[in-house]
């Protein structure tokens, strides 16, 4: 499988569905200060210690500061037959 790499809009559909899980990938001051609404904050270096409790979901909607290590987190997952997605640009693309 492979990893989605949608805009905010398209991933706006699914974001708050019941089996969808958007991640923000950022840092804990980073989410602190600003966040989408009913994300999970798991910075990307503690990932892998969310991976079980991650595929329980059917969608899994990653986003970062510029969407590069969503891409990473996404194509992990998908490695793993998971519908996973990064928000292309990340973060400061959603902001403008």
């Amino acid at each position: 499988m492979k990893p989605n790499l949608v805009s905010f809009s398209e991933a706006s559909k699914y974001i708050y569905h019941s089996k969808t899980l958007l991640v923000d990938l950022r840092s804990r001051e980073a989410f602190a200060t600003s966040h989408i609404s009913g994300a999970w904050n798991i910075p990307y270096e503690e990932l892998s210690q969310y991976q079980e409790e991650m595929m329980n979901y059917d969608r899994i909607i990653f986003y970062c500061d510029h969407g590069n290590h969503s891409l990473q987190a996404a194509r992990e997952l998908a490695k793993k037959g998971k519908w996973a997605s990064s928000i292309a640009g990340g973060y400061e693309e959603m902001k403008k």
